[in-house]
C-alpha cells in the first residue's frame, strides 16, 4: 500500500464531476450530504403533461386525462412523503388551468401538505407549484 506524504493534496480522478450542489450541502453543514430531504429532479419532480404521462395502455384518451393525471400526481405525492421529502414540485402547465385546480383541491385536503404556492422556476415558469410537506 502506497503511504501520502504530509503535503500532498488530494486530487479527484479526471471521471469524478464537481457538484455545486453537494458542496453547498458540505459547506452549510449537512452530514450527509449524499442524503437529502430537498428537491432532487428525479424522485420530487413529476411533470404532469400529458406526453409524459403514461396510462399504461398507450396514448391516454382525452376524457380519461384528468383523472390519469391525478392519479399519478397522487402516487407521486405519496412516494415523496414516504421517502420523507420535505419539498415536492408538481409541474401542471399553463393551459386552461382544470389540472391546476384540481391538484390544489387534493393538497388542501391532504394532512401532510404544509403549504404550496404556484411558484416561478427558471425551467418551468409559472407553470409549477412548489409543494411543502410535513
Amino acid at each position: 500500500m502506497k503511504k501520502k506524504k504530509k503535503n500532498e493534496l488530494h486530487t479527484p480522478k479526471s471521471n469524478q464531476a464537481f457538484d455545486p450542489e453537494l458542496m453547498r450541502m458540505y459547506m452549510m453543514g449537512a452530514t450527509n450530504p449524499g442524503f437529502s430531504n430537498k428537491v432532487e429532479m428525479r424522485d420530487d419532480i413529476i411533470d404532469l403533461h400529458l406526453e409524459k404521462v403514461d396510462s399504461g395502455n398507450g396514448p391516454v384518451p382525452s376524457q380519461d386525462a384528468l383523472f390519469i393525471q391525478i392519479e399519478k400526481f397522487e402516487a407521486a405525492l405519496d412516494k415523496a412523503i414516504g421517502a420523507g421529502k420535505l419539498e415536492f414540485r408538481v409541474i401542471h402547465g399553463y393551459g386552461k388551468g382544470k389540472l391546476k385546480e384540481a391538484i390544489y383541491k387534493v393538497l388542501d385536503k391532504h394532512p401532510h401538505v404544509r403549504s404550496y404556492e404556484n411558484d416561478h422556476h427558471s425551467r418551468y415558469g409559472h407553470g409549477s407549484t412548489l409543494i411543502q410537506l410535513k
